[in-house]
């Protein structure tokens, strides 16, 4: 009891000082060998990006992650006791993955001398303090008991808040509030870190994580409610942990993923060292990037084009499934819009089945018209399971405008009925529809959208009430928007 008290305590004491102790130069060595005991959330952080960051300042590391879906500290130390073959062992030599399947935990902690092991609770229990023990410790002493390298050292990685429309089951633990799980997890942190005197370092990629949903990105550094975005997410995860490890700031790092843009990749950075920092504070960084209230007035129409490849015309946004969220949306004009669009749920595949020829007043090239995204409702095609509608949502508008949509959507060649519908959420709602077969002519318009308060509309794409595919099948070719008072 009188050593509860004292973590109480000593936990109202934490502040940025909790980093002093972190490590800012190992010493130069030639290479930096880190492995994390993790999930599904080290994968998020470390596999990707992180490399080349290192690079860039000079730094070869090698990367492992001890890998199971879902683990827990718990978990870890049953597949260890009784020597469960289940992990897969994910190394990055050289810039190259690799990936060792049925792999049991002890081969990986003594495959190399590691400089740095960092330990992490599954994403649902990150918050619990209740799981932690005893599990943590034993794990923390039998690693130590089978390190190879004398000079390893332990820390923990501070995982993320789901989104605030997660629909993980693990959510309701935190009664389905996102602030409720960052301060659960950051509490755990801090207890944790004085429960283990041996840890040497924290990597804060949780409020890392918050710190980037304060920016003009918004809360869209998810992919799925609680994996991070495969682009801005990871890269934020990424930046963290190289400065975590090296001391070295990733502001101003030219490396970025390909598809994030320079405002975008900085945001990301400015997160990730904000968080460094203050490992247990969230910074505000609403002026970061875009202003937090997007104040532009687009000078031209905004070009939306949705298929597979990039259009290379420099006037047509094109929106690709490689993406699930756009940061760097252009005007025809190619100004910034500052607005971001994001997959809510995605389509089911893409097509290049449009016509080549429209007599629209969209003016598509050929390339535009031709390809499109589509989805479909009803029984079953493919190995993909049927969806009632997919959703875009147009985020960071700026609110004191409305705006005009036109859509086209067409797939050729049809002896059915493929009537596809939209509907935009904004302030209120509002429809109309397409038929998609054989079209080359017709669009869908809808007028004087006004955003919601925090800028967002958000768009449904299904089929409409005269579709009689078998299937349901619905498609977006490409879409035109203007912007006015």
């Amino acid at each position: 009891m009188k050593r509860f008290l004292l973590i109480l305590m000593t936990l109202s004491a934490l502040s940025a000082k909790a980093q002093e102790e972190m490590i800012t130069e190992p010493a130069r060595k030639d290479t930096i060998r880190l492995l994390t005991i993790g999930n599904s959330f080290s994968q998020d952080a470390v596999e990707q990006y992180l490399y080349e960051l290192a690079k860039e300042v000079g730094i070869h590391m090698i990367i492992g992650n001890a890998y199971k879906g879902g683990q827990s500290l718990e978990q870890h130390w049953t597949d260890l006791t009784q020597e469960h073959d289940v992990y897969e062992y994910r190394k990055v030599v050289n810039g190259i993955r690799t990936n060792t399947p049925h792999a049991l935990l002890p081969p990986i902690i003594k495959d190399e001398q590691w400089d740095f092991i960092s330990f992490q609770q599954a994403s649902h229990y990150s918050g619990l303090t209740t799981t932690y023990e005893p599990f943590l410790s034993q794990l923390i002493q039998y690693t130590d008991s089978i390190k190879t390298g004398q000079d390893v050292r332990y820390g923990w990685h501070m995982t993320w808040a789901y989104s605030k429309d997660s629909n993980h089951g693990g959510f309701a633990n935190y009664s389905r509030q996102q602030d409720v799980m960052y301060d659960s997890i950051r509490y755990a942190v801090q207890w944790t870190q004085i429960l283990h005197p041996e840890f040497s370092f924290n990597v804060p990629c949780g409020t890392a994580i918050q710190n980037a949903r304060t920016t003009y990105l918004g809360d869209n550094m998810d992919r799925d409610g609680y994996h991070l975005d495969l682009k801005i997410g990871r890269y934020t995860a990424a930046c963290t942990w190289l400065e975590t490890i090296t001391g070295i700031s990733p502001v101003g790092l030219n490396y970025r993923p390909e598809g994030v843009d320079y405002a975008a990749a900085h945001a990301c950075q400015v997160a990730a060292h904000a968080a460094v920092m203050n490992p247990f504070v969230v910074t505000n960084l609403s002026n970061e990037g875009f202003l937090a209230q997007n104040d532009i007035v687009p000078t031209g129409l905004i070009k939306l084009n949705f298929a597979e490849k990039v259009y290379e015309g420099s006037d047509w946004n094109t929106i690709t499934p490689a993406m699930r969220t756009f940061t760097w949306i252009t005007d025809a004009n190619n100004n910034v819009t500052g607005i971001t669009l994001t997959s809510s749920n995605a389509f089911l595949g893409t097509n290049t089945n449009g016509p080549n020829y429209t007599t629209t007043n969209m003016l598509m090239p050929a390339s535009v018209s031709q390809s499109c995204m589509w989805g479909y409702a009803a029984e079953s095609f493919g190995n993909q399971k049927p969806k009632a509608s997919c959703t875009l949502t147009l985020g960071h508008l700026n609110p004191e405008l409305r705006y005009d949509f036109t859509f086209f959507a067409s797939r050729q060649d049809c002896q059915d009925w493929r009537e596809t519908e939209f509907t935009l959420q904004g302030d209120k709602q509002y429809k109309d529809g397409v038929e998609a077969a054989n079209n080359t002519s017709h669009t869908a318009h809808i007028k004087n959208v006004k955003p919601t308060a925090e800028g967002k509309i958000i768009l449904y794409v299904a089929p409409g009430k005269r579709n009689n595919n078998k299937n349901r099948f619905y498609y977006l070719n490409a879409i035109t928007i203007k912007a006015h008072k």
